[in-house]
């Protein structure tokens, strides 16, 4: 009679299972317990058969109960939702069963077991399972799962066996879909003469202005700049002295290459003078500028100490040159020689320092 009871609660839904065959034990007294005879303890134990899954994968999960005949009730913990899915602890349970065997003087061992599928990632507890005996009640340990997340080639090779084409979507065709691939090349060779052809017309059209350039500063408006700038250091006040002289030395040296073309910023103080006696409107300015020169030279190289007359007549030397020389106007070009023949010796300089 048993058989055919556990033969049948397996064609029945996974909740309904354990209690109707706990309920036909009952019934049945084929546990029945003698009377005089000693009561042994009632133990239920729960163990799973793999503690780590990966999403999708099945184990078994047994709870065992050892009782006295007919005693006892094990309580129906498999839930089952509105589309018939049957749960222990949010897992899926996919299979119950139930096994019975007397162990002798009225002890029975019952074996539930539970084929689950869990189908989200973390750790999962399940339990505990619970006994009942009149008015004890008996709980087991809580089992514990660990769900992995799949590789990722097993899930799409799971997708594709479920539907490989399933939420296709064609997209309408664009112009240039249209457009033989080994057309590419010609088009943007194309595309890229056509650029130069108009960066080459506009370049002959507007000349060098179609470039950004930048600004330069005439030799004259630079050395005036940083003769004002030296001069408000007051450097050679202060006993700077060897400072001030490679300074006003430097500005000579730029404006003569800037305004003459002599590249005096490569030359020692003989090459220049000897470059500037070549030249009709420089060697006007030798007497001038070379007590400059040599002074400089005698400051940095044989520590010199000049007084503040000749640190003066130095400045105002160098300043009258680019004065004298500053290129005149267009207008005035012609009187050009005019103007440098009306200056055939430079000013003589005072021992004040021009303001």
């Amino acid at each position: 009679m048993i058989k055919h009871i556990l033969k049948t609660s397996l064609k029945l839904s996974a909740q309904k299972t354990a209690t109707v065959l706990a309920l036909a034990l009952y019934a049945s007294g084929a546990f029945a317990q003698h009377p005089g005879e000693a009561v042994a303890p009632i133990s239920i134990s729960a163990k799973i058969d793999s503690t780590t899954l990966t999403m999708g994968d099945r184990t078994n999960i047994r709870v065992e109960v050892l009782k006295n005949g007919h005693y006892g009730l094990m309580m129906d913990q498999v839930q089952r939702d509105d589309q018939g899915v049957c749960t222990l602890n949010k897992v899926e349970v996919r299979e119950t069963s139930i096994d019975s065997t007397d162990l002798g003087n009225g002890r029975i061992q019952v074996v539930y077991t539970y084929l689950i599928q869990p189908f989200e990632p973390g750790t999962q507890s399940i339990g505990p399972f619970r006994f009942v005996n009149g008015a004890d009640t008996i709980d087991s340990d809580i089992v514990t799962l660990k769900v992995l997340e799949p590789d990722m080639p097993k899930v799409m090779k799971d997708s594709l066996l479920i539907n490989p084409f399933e939420g296709t979507v064609s997209v309408p065709g664009r112009w240039y879909d249209f457009i033989p691939e080994w057309w590419y090349w010609p088009l943007l060779a194309l595309l890229v003469i056509a650029l130069g052809a108009v960066i080459f017309f506009l370049y002959k059209k507007n000349g060098p202005t179609l470039l950004p350039h930048k600004k330069v500063i005439p030799p004259y408006e630079l050395a005036v700049k940083r003769l004002t700038h030296l001069k408000a250091r007051h450097l050679a006040e202060s006993g700077h002295d060897k400072e001030y002289y490679t300074e006003l030395t430097d500005i000579l040296r730029q404006y003569i290459d800037g305004r003459f073309g002599v590249n005096a910023r490569e030359m020692t103080t003989t090459q220049i003078l000897e470059a500037m006696s070549a030249e009709d409107t420089l060697k006007l300015f030798i007497d001038a500028l070379g007590p400059v020169l040599r002074t400089a030279d005698f400051v940095k190289f044989a520590r010199q100490r000049p007084d503040i007359s000749e640190n003066i007549r130095s400045f105002n030397a160098v300043s009258d040159f680019v004065s004298t020389t500053r290129p005149l106007p267009e207008a005035d070009e012609n009187s050009k020689g005019k103007h440098i023949a009306n200056n055939k010796r430079p000013k003589t300089t005072n021992t004040k320092q021009k303001s």
